[in-house]
């Protein structure tokens, strides 16, 4: 699985690559634009594996096939990238999601789960 090891003033964590939903765009759409933005990869496949709908906001969570290369940091991670706020690229297992600070809480258990299928 492919995380983001972030670095900043006092903080320390994991996370999945992902963001916002633009306008007229649709969950998926904003995927594969998401992954492609921040790592360079292109989506092949995906696939909804968890939605969480709260009356402030929808997450949805995919899992995606992207294409065989190395990923490259684009976007405003790119644009924000410095020795104080930084974006590594990690590849992780199920046993290393385990122990890893991962953020947020929601993702960390649908990546655990997904990882042990």
């Amino acid at each position: 699985m492919l995380l983001f090891h972030r670095h900043k003033p006092g903080r320390d964590y994991y996370t999945l690559p992902g963001g916002g939903v633009e306008f007229d765009e649709s969950f998926e759409e904003a995927c594969i634009r998401e992954v492609r933005e921040e790592t360079g990869l292109k989506v092949r496949a995906l696939e909804l594996v968890y939605r969480y709908i709260t009356l402030e906001k929808e997450e949805n969570y995919y899992l995606t096939q992207v294409t065989r290369a190395e990923p490259v940091l684009g976007g405003p991670e790119a644009k924000h990238q410095s020795a104080e706020n930084s974006y590594e690229f990690i590849w992780a297992n199920a046993t290393e999601v385990e122990s890893l600070n991962f953020l947020p809480e929601a993702a960390r258990r649908v990546c655990l789960e997904i990882l042990q299928k």
